[in-house]
C-alpha cells in the first residue's frame, strides 16, 4: 500500500492511496468463504456450494466492496499516523471510483480530497473581555407570568373573531408573486394574542376564522427573535425569514382564565404545597430570575462564541464544503440553495473548530462519570452517597435510558459541555458586570444578534 500527500492552497490537500493485491485479498477471500457458509442452493446441502460457483456469483461485488473499505480505513490511518489534523470527513473522487475496473489480481488508485484543519491556538485570559448580564425583574414580570398560567388553565371556548384574550391557529406560509412560493415555509402557528407584541395584536384583533392577510416579514416583524416569538418557529427559521407571508386563521379559541385558587396551585406546582396567591407569586419571582439568569448565560457565550470567531477569523475551504453538503444531502440542493446555507454553515464550523481546541486545551471533554454525576444531580440525589446500591442503581438505570436516544444524550452532553465553557471564560477573562430590567435585556438582545 502506497499514498501521494499534496497539500493545496485553499486549505485543502490531495491524498492518492494505491491498494495492491496483498492488501485486500485475504479479505475478499474471507468474505466470500462466509458467502459459502450462508449459501443455500438447489442442489447442495447448506454451506457445501462450491467455492468457484460462489466467486462467479459474489466475486465482484464483494471485490469492490472491500477495496473501497480498505481504501477508506488506509486514508484516516494515514492521516492519523502522520499527525494530520482535518476537519469533516476525507472525499473519495466518485468518478474515478465510477470508472474503476474491479479486476482481482489489479493494483486499484483512488484519490481522496481532504480539508486541513487551521492552525488556531484559542485561549480563555485576561485579554478578553466579556459583559456578564445581571437581569432584575419587577411585579410587571410577575403579573404577566401568571396572566400566562391562568390563560393555559383557563376555559376555551370557539369564538367568531379574535380579540386580545383570544388564543388563535393560523397557517403561515411565504408568497411569491400573490401565490404560495414552492418550496417556501409553510407552518401551523398557534398566537396567544395577549403575550404578542402591540403592534402584531392591532392587526389579529377583530379578524374572523378563515380571513387572511399578508405582510412583509422584514418591515412589520424586522427582529429575528421576535419572530420566533410571535409565529413559534426556530431561530433559523426566523432568520431566513425574507419577503411576504400570509397568515389564514384556522380556529379562534376565546379565553376565560382561571381563578386563584387552591386547586389552580395545585395543577401548576403540585408538589409545592401552594395555600395563597402570594406563595404562587414568590415561586413565580423565583423562577423568573431563573429564567433570566439563564437567557443572561446563553447571551455571555454567545459573546464569546462571536468575539473568539472575529479573532480568529480563519477562511474556510468552501469548495469542498459545497461538495461535502451536497454528498451529505438527502434531498437534491441546487447552486442557490448551497450559496444561502453556506455562510451559517461556515460560521457554526469556525466555533466547532475553536471550541474543540478548547476542549483539547483546557481539558473539559465530557466523561461518563461526568454526566453520571449531573444525572445524579437532576434526580435530586446530590446529597446521597454515590457508593449506595440503590443511589448507584437508579443513577445508571436513568443513564441507560438516556444514552439510547441519540439526540438527548448529544443534547445532554453539548449543554454540559457549554457550561464548562461558559464557566472557563467567567474565570479566566475580564469580566464587567452590567445590571438591566428585561426590557432593556431584550432590547440589547436584538442589537447584537
Amino acid at each position: 500500500m502506497n499514498f501521494e500527500f499534496e497539500k493545496n492552497a485553499d486549505l485543502t490537500a490531495s491524498l492518492k492511496t494505491h491498494i495492491e493485491p496483498a492488501d485486500y485479498q485475504p479479505k475478499v477471500e474471507e468474505k466470500l468463504r462466509e458467502h459459502r457458509r450462508k449459501a443455500s442452493m438447489p442442489g447442495f446441502r447448506p454451506g457445501k456450494v462450491p467455492f468457484g460457483v460462489i466467486k462467479k456469483m459474489y466475486g465482484n461485488s464483494v471485490l469492490a466492496d472491500e477495496v473501497l473499505h480498505v481504501a477508506s480505513e488506509a486514508v484516516y490511518k494515514y492521516l492519523d499516523d502522520n499527525k494530520i489534523s482535518f476537519i469533516l470527513s476525507p472525499m473519495m473522487d466518485e468518478e474515478e471510483a465510477r470508472l474503476t475496473e474491479w479486476n482481482e489480481g489489479n493494483t486499484f488508485t483512488f484519490r481522496f480530497d481532504v480539508a486541513l484543519e487551521p492552525e488556531i491556538d484559542p485561549a480563555a485570559d485576561k485579554s478578553l473581555t466579556f459583559t456578564k448580564y445581571e437581569i432584575s425583574h419587577d411585579e410587571a414580570d410577575v403579573e404577566k407570568y401568571l396572566g400566562e398560567i391562568r390563560e393555559r388553565y383557563g376555559k376555551f371556548e370557539k369564538a367568531e373573531a379574535v380579540d386580545n384574550n383570544s388564543f388563535v391557529s393560523a397557517q403561515l406560509i411565504e408568497i411569491e408573486n400573490g401565490e404560495k412560493k414552492e418550496g417556501g415555509l409553510d407552518k401551523f402557528i398557534h398566537l396567544r394574542i395577549s403575550t404578542m407584541p402591540e403592534h402584531a395584536q392591532k392587526v389579529l384583533i377583530g379578524k374572523k376564522v378563515e380571513e387572511s392577510f399578508d405582510f412583509d416579514v422584514e418591515k412589520d416583524f424586522p427582529n429575528a427573535d421576535e419572530r420566533t416569538e410571535v409565529f413559534n418557529i426556530s431561530i433559523d427559521d426566523a432568520r431566513s425569514m425574507k419577503g411576504t407571508y400570509r397568515v389564514t386563521l384556522q380556529s379562534v379559541l376565546s379565553i376565560t382564565p382561571a381563578e386563584l385558587n387552591e386547586q389552580l396551585y395545585a395543577q401548576v406546582f403540585p408538589e409545592r404545597n401552594i395555600e395563597n396567591e402570594e406563595q404562587l407569586r414568590e415561586i413565580i419571582r423565583q423562577d423568573v430570575s431563573g429564567t433570566y439568569e439563564k437567557e443572561a448565560r446563553k447571551q455571555f457565550f454567545f459573546d464569546v462564541q462571536k468575539e473568539l470567531k472575529n479573532k480568529f477569523n480563519f477562511t474556510l475551504p468552501e469548495e469542498f464544503l459545497k461538495k461535502f453538503i451536497r454528498t451529505r444531502s438527502e434531498k437534491e440542493l441546487t447552486e442557490e440553495d448551497l450559496e444561502k446555507g453556506l455562510p451559517f454553515y461556515i460560521e457554526e464550523m469556525k466555533w466547532q473548530l475553536i471550541e474543540n481546541r478548547l476542549i483539547k486545551k483546557y481539558n473539559l471533554l465530557i466523561t461518563r462519570e461526568d454526566i453520571r454525576m449531573h444525572l445524579k444531580e437532576l434526580l435530586g440525589l446530590a446529597d446521597m452517597d454515590d457508593n449506595d446500591p440503590e443511589v448507584k442503581a437508579k443513577i445508571d438505570q436513568v443513564y441507560d435510558i438516556v444514552s439510547k436516544e441519540k439526540e438527548r444524550f448529544s443534547n445532554l452532553v453539548d449543554n454540559m459541555t457549554d457550561e464548562r465553557l461558559i464557566k472557563l471564560f467567567e474565570e479566566n477573562c475580564t469580566v464587567e458586570t452590567k445590571a438591566m430590567n428585561w426590557k432593556d435585556f431584550l432590547n440589547l438582545v436584538n442589537e447584537k444578534n
